[in-house]
């Protein structure tokens, strides 16, 4: 039998040979956000960028507080959020999510997050839980460059599961890695990996004893030594393993929780205390 041709854009392709791959469509979106201090110290915008599926807005309300948002509706294999904030000398920022972000299961490749931050006045970054379903694959990244004597609030929880329907992640891939410079120093590097099948490594004593809810908080301020007993004694709760420890004027706090309401209420008394406000509103809507 006679092989056969036809015509295509480029030329002529075998009828019989395999069509070109399809690459599907992913998600991408960048924010980037910066604020300064007016003469009066009143905490003003001073950049906003935005692109893709990601957007930023800020409701209004006596302090600046600003709301991720992905249009997108979740991530999957292929997509990537950036996000950058730049917080001036004497300016005061909390920049949030406006819900949970949903890791779906991925055909091919990982999501990816890249979070940069610079500040040199104070910053509570509070972004809203990470949902990884089944099959999710997500590396995510924390940048921070800090001036001497700024202040960082920083809290990141992911749920593994939907656990209100007993999901459990039997395979996927989650990595998270933490990088802290006050003044061009190190002084926090922190990596977490977990891959394959990610509820038996969660089941084990030394990673979560079957938890399956995590979270890791940081404050780095000339305060965070002398916090760490107060912070010991708002972390006992019901439902909840959590530690505290200080050295070099930062306090990191890490929580392994039953599920994804138990974690937040242990960790929403926290964040009050070291932020001296409530938890951002969306928190609560």
């Amino acid at each position: 039998m006679l092989r056969g041709v036809m015509p295509d854009a480029a030329g002529t392709r075998p009828v019989d040979a395999a069509p070109p791959a399809t690459r599907m469509q992913r998600l991408e979106g960048r924010v980037i956000l910066g604020v300064k201090a007016g003469a009066d110290g009143v905490t003003r915008l001073d950049r906003l960028y935005q692109s893709g599926s990601a957007r930023l807005r800020l409701p209004k309300g006596p302090d600046l507080e600003g709301v991720l948002i992905n249009t997108g509706g979740g991530l999957t294999g292929g997509d990537v959020l950036e996000t950058e904030v730049i917080v001036a000398a004497g300016a005061r920022a909390t920049v949030t999510t406006q819900a949970a972000e949903k890791i779906y299961r991925a055909s091919a490749g990982e999501a990816r997050v890249l979070n940069r931050l610079e500040v040199a006045g104070r910053l509570d970054w509070l972004p809203q839980e990470t949902i990884l379903f089944d099959g999710a694959r997500l590396c995510r990244r924390l940048e921070v460059e800090m001036a001497a004597g700024a202040t960082l609030l920083a809290a990141e929880a992911t749920v593994f599961g939907r656990t209100a329907r007993g999901e459990r992640v039997a395979h996927g891939l989650f990595r998270d890695e933490w990088r802290i410079r006050v003044g061009g120093r190190l002084v926090y590097a922190d990596t977490v990996r977990l891959s394959g099948d990610i509820d038996a490594q969660l089941a084990r004593a030394a990673v979560a004893g079957g938890a399956c809810a995590v979270a890791s908080c940081l404050y780095v301020a000339p305060d965070a030594e002398g916090l760490v007993e107060a912070v010991r004694d708002l972390l006992r709760a019901d439902g909840v393993k959590a530690g505290a420890s200080a050295w070099n004027g930062l306090l990191a706090l890490r929580l392994v929780a039953r599920d994804g309401q138990a974690l937040l209420r242990a960790l929403a008394p926290v964040i009050e205390f070291l932020r001296g406000m409530p938890v951002p509103r969306v928190w609560r809507c």
